[in-house]
């Protein structure tokens, strides 16, 4: 039976990842820190056909609750097809604006708790008989351009990014493929902590994507084993003009 193990998955571009993939795999495993939102992704997958759904509350900072978490898909599922890495967060504030709270909870939920996640469901992807399977971290634009009032989130993505090509190189002859999606801001509720004040937000409003057309993206590089994945595509033109030319970029 094949399974796919989805984090931060109780709302935004998590759910629909997980509606998109309900009739796609036999288990679908739905992780995240709110039940209630889980439950409600749950309902939603078994409408589209689903059903096998598993909702797992864990907090990715919580070094015991990844623990568990892992040791429960192990005995119950044993393995896991697909892992898509979405769960994450961001404070868009100047740096001295920050708590070391705010800067903890970022690095913890957005780069290291996945990869101790990720670290505790390779051995159940490792090898596999046939196709292979597939590990999807969502990293963001900002993990290429970085922009003021990112600095914590921009750095934590940097670091999604630069541990998903060392993993992909590391996994190349183990039958797991990794792939990057690089999205700019989504139309999801992530704003609601990173922008409350609405101002960043309303900054880049020309280049807000639907969070249903990431989703697709998902699947398309899993099906077409795309490395990476920017969008929008202007956003991704915009990355490879600010490596090649970064004093016009700081400017611009």
């Amino acid at each position: 039976m094949t399974t796919a193990v989805i984090t931060g998955a109780g709302s935004g571009l998590g759910q629909k990842i997980a509606i998109l993939n309900s009739t796609h795999y036999d288990n679908l495993v739905l992780i995240g820190r709110n039940s209630e939102k889980l439950n409600a992704t749950a309902e939603k997958c078994i409408v589209k056909g689903e059903n096998r759904v598993f909702c797992l509350a864990c907090d990715l900072t919580n070094e015991e609750q990844i623990r568990q978490t892992g040791a429960w898909i192990d005995s119950h599922l044993g393995t896991v097809d697909l892992l898509v890495n979405n769960a994450g967060l961001g404070y868009f504030e100047s740096l001295l604006s920050q708590s070391f709270e705010q800067i903890e909870r970022t690095f913890a939920t957005d780069l290291t708790g996945m990869i101790k996640f990720t670290r505790l469901m390779l051995p159940l992807m490792v090898d596999h008989v046939g196709e292979a399977a597939d590990i999807v971290n969502i990293a963001s634009i900002a993990g290429k351009i970085a922009t003021a009032k990112t600095t914590t989130y921009a750095s934590a993505k940097f670091g999604v990014i630069g541990f998903s090509n060392a993993l992909r190189l590391e996994m190349y002859d183990r039958n797991i493929r990794v792939h990057t999606i690089n999205p700019g801001p989504m139309d999801t509720n992530f704003f609601s902590i990173a922008d409350p004040s609405g101002k960043y937000l309303k900054g880049v409003q020309q280049f807000v994507i639907n969070a249903n057309q990431v989703a697709e993206l998902v699947n398309k590089a899993i099906i077409e084993n795309l490395r990476e994945v920017n969008v929008p595509k202007i956003m991704g033109v915009g990355a490879i003009m600010y490596t090649l030319f970064p004093k016009m970029g700081d400017l611009i």
